[in-house]
């Protein structure tokens, strides 16, 4: 019978085969540099030892095994090219180097910095070179005890030396690359295994700061640092920013990804590549990439950290030109705050969300947002508000960096319906925006804004892309139509901006006609706000509880509408919630909306699918 090799097995053998080449090629390079060191210092025992840095590397690298192994071949190799006869103890102190090196690493010095790459350094050459090599040269050839002991300060200088030398080696992507290959551990994933990894309990809730993230991307070689990106954060329009942007930047000939929180039915919309979510597959196998190193860490990343690391390597894998990349809360210790020099910033409006983590006021909200500002890179502002706009603008002056505000250029409105919205803003004449809502020309002016900024950084939008781009944006569960017969109409508001933007756009589309509302919302919103901003506009309300840990229960917020003088409907399901609501709507002819969160959309939508349409 022909036997199979499975997938692993050949990873594991080509793994092994990589492994056992570059501890080859270092032995090579000791000896090298022991060589060209008795050249230079000749002969003396008291000569530098240069040749402990790859010895170092391979047990760092490695581990403490193939470290001694290392050290102890390259000596022996040492020893044959000068036709000398080997001295045990030499060796062994050459062998004690890379294990020394290697077992540091591994208990006391895990993280990669200059500070604990010195430590093992001077730890090493203190144990190994002054310690082990001098009692070899006393016990052989009768030098006195702790020989090596004067030339201590030259050790601590080699020491600070090859510590540098290690700390950019290891930092720098080829090198990491070439060390730790994708497949250096048979950690192949299925795509559920990697959905199940990601949702774990070991990834504990929202901890912002940029340490784990850093450090996780750090032991990846820093994917992120290979692309190029536009920066977005902001309370609410920050998806729909995102969504026109992208589609702009796609339409004009960019390779581009798209990052994005949270998904509405299906996780892998959270990162996409060329308007297509990633596949189930290369999912699993980028999230198999970091998990690698995510279990290694002391300080486990979050969830959301996680989810960023896996869309870098995805991105960088897919050789993406520009990501744009949507900030996840707040922005200043937010996880996609950890790149670098992106080609712009983008702050869409700032109201109170969050408040436990951000602050509970717009100056302090603002504050956060406005950390992702970086120096000289340009700003767009898509806000309206007074407080929110001075803050950033000082933030853009401290760092230096272009402020351009899409409010200082007049929005020219010539139609909204259900169809759309056909707008005019500065040099951009009656552009059709597919995207409904009140709140959607103040974005597509954001973006057009941006536009200009990015042009200015030398990226080629033609205008004709620009309008194709935004004729073709998809941003579902945003105003979304989901039907017209009856017409049922979801909007993912869930703060007292958004409901306020939401019930904006009730009195914009359906005037002083009442609708249905279909509501769930989450318990530590401010729930009591968006009754009272809705309550005048519904005639009847049918309540549920979002499959969410946090939602508020469904009689609770029915509650609440009939204390505001409306019918209201509590469900135990959200599937029986749009049964009846639609029911109701084809008995009356009334619009059906559906808003308070985002969790909503998948259960809504999957209900629907299993009521015929009217007429079918």
């Amino acid at each position: 019978m022909k036997q199979t090799v499975s997938t692993s097995q050949r990873a594991r053998e080509r793994a092994a085969i990589r492994k056992l080449c570059l501890c080859a090629l270092l032995c090579a390079m000791s000896v090298t540099l022991a060589y060209l060191a008795k050249m230079i210092f000749g002969t003396s025992p008291l000569r530098l030892t240069f040749e402990n840095l790859p010895i170092v590397f391979a047990g760092i690298v490695y581990g403490p095994i193939w470290g001694g192994v290392v050290g102890m071949v390259a000596d022996l190799t040492s020893c044959l090219f000068a036709g000398q006869a080997p001295v045990l103890l030499i060796t062994v102190g050459a062998a004690a180097v890379g294990m020394l090196a290697g077992t540091l690493s591994r208990l006391l010095f895990k993280k990669q910095t200059f500070p604990s790459l010195l430590a093992i350094e001077l730890i090493t050459q203190l144990i190994a070179s002054v310690g082990i090599k001098s009692f070899a040269l006393h016990l052989y050839f009768s030098y006195p005890p702790l020989v090596l002991l004067p030339r201590l300060p030259i050790y601590i200088g080699i020491a600070v030396a090859e510590s540098y030398l290690l700390y950019i080696l290891l930092r720098h992507t080829a090198i990491r690359r070439l060390i730790l290959p994708n497949d250096t551990k048979d950690t192949r994933m299925t795509y559920q295994q990697a959905i199940d990894y990601i949702h774990s309990v070991s990834w504990k809730g929202s901890r912002p700061g940029l340490e784990r993230i850093r450090a996780l991307l750090d032991a990846l070689g820093h994917p992120e640092r290979d692309l190029r990106f536009v920066h977005i954060a902001g309370t609410n329009g920050k998806g729909s920013v995102s969504a026109m942007t992208e589609s702009i930047l796609r339409t004009a000939g960019y390779k581009t990804g798209l990052f994005v929180s949270p998904y509405i039915k299906h996780f892998n919309e959270r990162i996409q590549f060329m308007g297509e979510p990633i596949p189930e597959q290369a999912l699993a196998d980028a999230t198999a990439i970091v998990r690698r190193h995510a279990d290694r860490m002391e300080d486990a990343p979050t969830e959301f950290e996680l989810i960023t690391a896996i869309g870098f390597v995805y991105f960088k894998q897919c050789g993406c030109d520009i990501v744009v990349l949507e900030v996840g809360m707040g922005g200043r210790l937010d996880s996609t705050n950890i790149i670098e020099d992106p080609l712009l910033t983008v702050i869409t409006g700032i109201a109170l969300d969050h408040t436990a983590f951000l602050g509970d006021t717009i100056e302090a909200i603002a504050k956060e947002k406005a950390g992702i500002i970086k120096p000289g890179c340009p700003v767009v502002y898509g806000g309206y508000d007074p407080v929110a706009r001075r803050v950033i603008a000082e933030a853009a002056e401290q760092a230096a960096a272009p402020l351009l505000a899409a409010a200082d250029t007049p929005i020219e409105l010539h139609e909204m319906t259900l169809d759309g919205t056909l707008l005019s803003y500065g040099d951009m004449h009656r552009v059709h925006l597919p995207l409904l809502g009140s709140y959607q020309p103040r974005n597509a002016a954001t973006v057009l804004c941006a536009v200009c900024a990015l042009r200015d950084r030398g990226l080629c939008l033609p205008e004709e892309a620009v309008r194709q781009g935004l004729q073709a944006v998809r941003w579902p569960g945003r105003f979304e139509v989901l039907r017209r017969h009856p017409l049922i109409i979801s909007d993912g508001a869930h703060n007292p901006e958004g409901i306020h933007a939401a019930a904006d756009s009730l009195r914009l589309y359906f005037k002083n006609t009442p609708v249905l509302l279909l509501c769930g919302v989450m318990a530590d919103k401010d729930h009591g706000q968006m009754v009272r901003e809705l309550a005048p506009l519904a005639s009847e309300v049918f309540t549920v509880r979002p499959n969410n840990p946090r939602a508020l229960a469904a009689e609770a917020l029915a509650e609440e509408f009939r204390a505001s003088d409306v019918t209201a409907h509590a469900h135990a399901s959200v599937a029986d919630a749009v049964a009846e609501a639609v029911a109701r709507a084809e008995q009356t002819g009334q619009a059906l909306i559906c808003l308070g969160s985002l969790y909503m959309y998948e259960e809504v939508t999957d209900a629907l699918d299993t009521i015929p349409q009217k007429g079918e």
